[in-house]
């Protein structure tokens, strides 16, 4: 049924289409190889009964602490646990490198993610005023391990 592994470069187009169909913001394909090569720890695919249907990317981003930069998953595969799967895999990817906190960015405006991420123990501690390119604000939310 779901199956997790560790994002491969093959996995691009898949991953760039669950991002252009998942999120407002566009990025590039050249991105998410880059971030693969800087930690490849914090990369990881759901497969769903064999099709690639969500994903999670992170980074290191200072002391003893990871940021989450995409988590997503394909609209008709949502509401089955394998957003909740991949944060843990990520977090537990987190806890193996000594890692202490989570942050990450939202929309204030999406509701249902700030509302999944306050059930995994993530805490909004900041507004960022226009972080978005549309220029909504957005929330930072921290999570400790």
């Amino acid at each position: 049924m779901m199956r997790l592994r560790p994002f491969s470069p093959t996995d691009i187009s898949d991953v760039m289409k669950i991002v252009g169909s998942s999120m407002q913001e566009k990025y590039p394909a050249s991105m998410f190889l880059e971030l693969h090569n800087i930690w490849r720890e914090g990369f990881f695919i759901c497969e769903y009964f064999g099709s690639t249907v969500g994903l999670i990317v992170g980074t290191l981003s200072g002391f003893r602490t990871a940021r989450i930069l995409v988590i997503a998953v394909l609209e008709p595969h949502r509401c089955k646990g394998i957003g909740t799967a991949l944060l843990n895999e990520f977090t537990n990817a987190c806890g193996m490198k000594g890692l202490s906190n989570i942050e990450l960015e939202v929309r204030k405006s999406n509701k249902g993610a700030i509302k999944f991420y306050e059930k995994h123990g993530y805490q909004v501690i900041d507004i960022i005023p226009h972080f978005y390119n549309d220029g909504e604000d957005g929330f930072k939310m921290l999570r400790n391990l």
